[in-house]
């Protein structure tokens, strides 16, 4: 660890404060996790030795660094990086909070997934004696300890560094739908790509050989282009077949969608017996298109959507497979993990993979 920090400090001094080089590279080192909570720094001798400055020097910024509550110096034994969730001792019936990221959406844009998932998440936080917080935004460098003492992130396409930076504060956190390598980083998870390509099998194991996709592009939603790629894989295609796919633009209204989708389904329904919806929100869209053309579903078109969209059959009425996520389940070992990661810090890295249920919606209920 040492080594890098040496090889940083040759590159550049900072002729204003002798001793801001090392602050910012000690910064920089444990922001990115190369030092971790409750690991020592290097002893003064050797970093005034190595960035060329006087041990006060070295005394003066690591000073610095415990007065913005990075640090803290344990006497006769030296200078550690701050454990926040070590050095908290919270009274025996203290409740603790976790806060829950919601992405503040458009009026064009369904927000029934977080309503889901809230709904899950609740109970199990009241079970726990946990108080749940929403927070707004993508800045969670701001939160301090004082506002949550975990995260459980339902949007995030932030880096591994802020992540690791957040658990150097003492905050926990987890990621909902979200995978990421990195072995610090917890998750609960559905594959979407996996459970996509497992989910159009299914549709083509029911004797649909050409099917259908409205596809969306990438950069509109990771987990939709996860889905679509999924989509893919089970129509053994390296790209999207023209006469098979309905292109939308993302974050745009039914009334847009339904338009799209009605063409489409004008000029190429004939292409395939079988449409693959990768997201709830492209779900009323197709129904309009669908009784607009009065296509007759599924005996003209079968549809499956990836989505939980079943509270959609009271008011369309029209038949449909869609898939169902275990999210009382995510939710409840989400908070599990953060209530027990926020009491010891040594539990295991929670990294979880689950399957979801393809159902069928019709007048006698669920297949």
């Amino acid at each position: 660890m040492l080594d890098v920090m040496i090889k940083r400090s040759s590159l550049k001094r900072n002729s204003e404060v002798v001793y801001s080089q090392l602050v910012k590279e000690l910064e920089e080192s444990i922001r990115r996790g190369e030092l971790a909570p409750g690991e020592q720094i290097p002893p003064e001798n050797l970093l005034a030795e190595q960035f060329g400055i006087s041990r006060s020097s070295v005394r003066v910024g690591l000073n610095l660094l415990e007065n913005r509550g990075i640090v803290v110096k344990r006497a006769g034994k030296g200078t550690f990086v701050r454990n926040h969730v070590e050095e908290k001792t919270p009274e025996k019936n203290a409740i603790r909070t976790i806060g829950i990221n919601i992405l503040m959406q458009d009026d064009n844009k369904e927000n029934w997934y977080d309503s889901k998932i809230m709904a899950s998440v609740l109970p199990v936080c009241n079970e726990r004696n946990l108080r749940l917080s929403v927070v707004g935004g993508k800045d969670f460098g701001l939160l301090g300890r004082d506002f949550v003492d975990a995260l459980l992130l339902l949007c995030y396409n932030g880096s591994r560094e802020e992540l690791l930076m957040l658990q150097s504060a003492g905050i926990e956190t987890i990621l909902f739908n979200r995978i990421f390598a990195h072995e610090k980083i917890a998750y609960v998870s559905v594959n979407y790509r996996y459970e996509s390509e497992k989910a159009v099998r299914f549709v083509r194991g029911l004797g649909h050989e050409r099917i259908g996709v409205i596809a969306v592009p990438a950069e509109g939603s990771a987990s939709t282009g996860l889905r679509e790629s999924g989509y893919l894989d089970a129509m053994e295609l390296h790209e999207f077949d023209p006469e098979l796919t309905c292109c939308v633009k993302p974050g745009c209204s039914d009334a847009y969608y339904a338009d799209r989708i009605e063409s489409f389904l004008k000029e190429k329904r004939r292409n395939f017996t079988a449409l693959f919806i990768p997201n709830g929100s492209l779900a009323v869209p197709t129904f309009l298109a669908c009784m607009r053309l009065g296509i007759r579903v599924p005996d003209d078109l079968e549809l499956l959507c990836f989505d939980d969209i079943a509270y959609l059959y009271q008011t369309y009425r029209i038949p449909f497979h869609y898939i169902k996520m275990p999210l009382h389940e995510m939710a409840a070992d989400a908070v599990n993990y953060l209530s027990a990661k926020m009491t010891d810090p040594a539990v295991p890295v929670l990294k979880r993979l689950y399957q979801v249920e393809i159902l069928k919606k019709e007048e006698e209920g669920e297949e």
